[in-house]
């Protein structure tokens, strides 16, 4: 027998609030993207990054759309590794279970792009050293805070995610009044320098409108991960759902308020060859509010999500070691519940792609590589749950006909599909190549582990019926 499933009883209602999660949604998905994207989409499409970045967060909504669908009919212990578990079944939760491990490189995205932010503003932070010692700097002091514990983050967490909002608030509604350019004119020539579509270079996505949407449409899934504290929230089937979809109804008006600045003060030659929003910050506020505006924007962005990321990580894997797909010691939390060693991991391998001075589009590429596989598994346990939870699916607050949403699930997983390709595309074969080989490799060991392991799984999925919560033992 390789594996045992003991249903876990419900436990009691969290401290986390609507306010908690909306700021935890809104800083996990407002990171190094919008700081750091905004800039190359501008030089991929022209004046119409603004409509670029509507449509990825259009097109970031449907792909997450089944997710909330779900958060609405269960409540989950330990966020996708939770429902997958659930489901999808425990060798699919295996394979996530190592497969997920990859995802920790996401943390290198945040110190990399600080650093980019750094340098444009101190000249002698401008070099690639200056660049892995900031980066590497910034990684450091969010390891030390997620050891301090999730309650301290979450506290942290809400205070950082008002001063984003605020910062980018003041960007979008400053710069849209100093805009100079035409950026509404379709028929300006600079509206879409490389057309509605994709254009490659040496085989590589370098531009285009729907190239653009592509780039952007990372930034506009990773409130997703709000499913993690299920555990921790008060209300979860009615407060985690409301906080995605306000989530991304807030983008709508942060992110292309952001981009509509961005584009309309500085022309694409006038960036050169940066890649942040800072010269364009220069232009808009006057001195001392541009480092005000520094700290509240792009710093704060950063530090919600690295901070946000560290904790939603560690709820996943820690999950799968206390079922014993990871060694239980990898596992182990400190004397205030952090999972020391798991963050530990996080960290090291965060670090890698700054040490080696990855490029952020390239992290970008890896992170959407990794993501995007994940949606084949996730698609496993969004067909299953109208019949697995036919009573819970029909009480839900967010409910659709089942032939609706199974087409929504097959459109969002139709979309996952093109993210796929693009990463796949804009990175070199062999790095590709490499990124796809660790993520069938550490599958590979999933399934193993599920069929010679000894498998505890200890369910953390709830419906607030006992009767319906029915869990079939596998071994």
């Amino acid at each position: 027998m390789a594996i045992n499933v003991i249903r876990e009883p419900e436990p009691k209602a969290g401290t986390l609030g609507k306010t908690e999660l909306y700021a935890l949604a809104l800083g996990q998905v407002i990171g190094a993207g919008v700081i750091t994207l905004v800039v190359p989409a501008i030089k991929m499409t022209g004046y119409s990054a603004w409509l670029a970045y509507f449509m990825a967060i259009v097109m970031g909504f449907i792909m997450v759309l089944p997710t909330i669908f779900v958060s609405s009919t269960l409540r989950m212990g330990g966020g996708n590794y939770s429902m997958l578990c659930d489901l999808a079944g425990p060798t699919t939760a295996g394979i996530f279970a190592f497969a997920y491990l990859t995802q920790c490189l996401s943390l290198s995205l945040f110190g990399a792009s600080a650093a980019a932010y750094l340098g444009d503003i101190i000249p002698f932070l401008n070099g690639k050293i200056a660049h892995i010692v900031v980066g590497g700097a910034l990684l450091t002091f969010f390891f030390i805070v997620n050891l301090l514990g999730i309650n301290i983050m979450a506290k942290a967490q809400k205070i950082m995610t008002w001063l984003l909002i605020a910062a980018l608030l003041i960007f979008a509604i400053v710069g849209i009044f100093k805009m100079k350019l035409p950026i509404f004119d379709a028929g300006d020539s600079n509206f879409l320098t490389n057309g509605w579509g994709i254009t490659f270079t040496n085989g590589q996505i370098s531009g285009g409108f729907t190239g653009a949407v592509l780039l952007f449409v990372y930034s506009c899934q990773g409130y997703y991960m709000t499913i993690a504290y299920g555990r921790d929230a008060k209300n979860a089937k009615r407060d985690i759902p409301v906080a995605m979809i306000t989530t991304a109804l807030s983008l709508i008006v942060l992110y292309i308020g952001v981009a509509l600045a961005g584009a309309g003060v500085m022309s694409i030659k006038e960036y050169g060859s940066s890649i942040t929003l800072v010269f364009a910050a220069q232009r808009i506020f006057p001195a001392w509010l541009f480092y005000a505006f520094i700290i509240g924007g792009p710093i704060m962005a950063l530090l919600s999500t690295l901070n946000s990321t560290f904790a939603y990580n560690a709820i996943n894997i820690g999950q799968s070691c206390d079922d014993g797909w990871l060694p239980t010691i990898f596992g182990k939390k400190n004397k205030v519940g952090s999972r020391i060693y798991i963050l530990t991991f996080m960290y090291i391998l965060g670090m890698i792609p700054i040490i080696f001075g990855f490029s952020i589009e390239v992290i970008v590429n890896m992170v959407q590589l990794i993501t995007s596989a994940f949606a084949f598994l996730n698609m496993v346990a969004y067909l299953k749950l109208p019949k697995k939870y036919p009573k819970a699916w029909a009480k839900a607050r967010f409910h659709v006909p089942n032939a609706v949403y199974y087409i929504i699930c097959w459109v969002s997983m139709a979309f996952f599909i093109v993210v796929l390709w693009k990463s796949c595309l804009s990175m070199s074969p062999a790095l590709a190549a490499v990124n796809v080989a660790a993520i069938l490799v550490l599958s590979i060991i999933g399934i193993w582990r599920s069929k010679t392991g000894n498998i505890v799984i200890h369910t953390s999925v709830w419906t607030g019926d006992e009767e319906e919560c029915s869990v079939k033992n596998e071994s």
